[in-house]
């Protein structure tokens, strides 16, 4: 597949689970940023009227390159019951269905989850040749994220999906691999280069502390301690040509958007961009 390298805003930059999860901030703040495209994020509402959301969008002439998929999907792929299990798959179906009828051709997917993490990993691979066999029917590539482990850290975690199925490409979150002293390692381990595994990647800024009094906080680039300069370098130096999707959220304390953080935040990434 030919890709080339596009600048993205995924859509959880101006929405929030579970009370801000509306389509119709997409079709409010989409036309303001100047994108190549959205990363959009997928809510569990969102199955209940699918048809809706899939009419909304296609009409408002935005561009999906990539869709992320409903988070709590990687949860039930980890349950001991095999048909919870494959529920969580027919799920994954459904947000293949979605990027489908709007153009998607990447998604990506949290094959673990929170609470549980990592804790049944063995669960969550026991399904993932299904989940790519939906991919490969709906003409989607489907990217496992470098998202936290409770037992193992991120690489060793998406290391182990590639053994369970060659067809497995990765999407990468500096914040997530930063926490884990992992951004500079992604770039000496051969195994995410050979073959043009790694296909997205998400923005955002890591000071060590994802959380401050028990609330989850995100950082912009420039908030925390990721050197971009240096990741930009290396990721282009190795090859990489896929989606760089901005994914820190710009939601103020009065639950308003803070439309100019996301213009600096992507005019950032942008002067990067090849």
């Amino acid at each position: 597949m030919e890709r080339s390298t596009q600048l993205l805003c995924s859509t959880g930059a101006f929405s929030r689970y579970p009370d801000k999860t509306g389509y119709q901030a997409v079709l409010k703040y989409g036309p303001q940023l100047q994108v190549d495209g959205f990363e959009l994020m997928f809510y569990p509402k969102w199955y209940e009227n699918m048809d809706q959301i899939t009419d909304a969008l296609q009409q408002s002439g935005l561009r999906f390159p990539a869709m992320h998929s409903e988070k709590n999907i990687g949860t039930l792929l980890g349950q001991p019951d095999p048909q919870e299990r494959q529920r969580g798959v027919q799920l994954l179906a459904e947000n293949f269905r979605l990027g489908n009828q709007l153009g998607t051709t990447l998604v990506v997917l949290h094959l673990w989850n929170w609470p549980e993490l990592d804790d049944d990993l063995n669960n969550n691979l026991s399904v993932l040749r299904a989940c790519y066999d939906y991919a490969e029917e709906y003409g989607i590539e489907l990217a496992i994220e470098t998202i936290p482990g409770r037992h193992y850290d991120p690489l060793s975690n998406i290391y182990r999906a590639l053994e369970c199925d060659e067809r497995t490409k990765f999407a990468f979150d500096t914040e997530f691999l930063a926490n884990y002293q992992q951004l500079d390692t992604v770039f000496t381990t051969d195994w995410l280069w050979r073959e043009n595994r790694v296909h997205h990647v998400h923005i955002k800024d890591s000071n060590g502390h994802p959380f401050v009094d028990g609330i989850r906080r995100y950082l912009h680039p420039g908030e925390g301690d990721v050197d971009f300069t240096r990741f930009f370098t290396q990721l282009r130096g190795n090859g990489f040509s896929g989606n760089i999707s901005l994914e820190a959220p710009a939601i103020d304390i009065e639950d308003d958007i803070d439309i100019q953080q996301l213009h600096d935040s992507l005019a950032f990434i942008q002067s990067f961009i090849w």
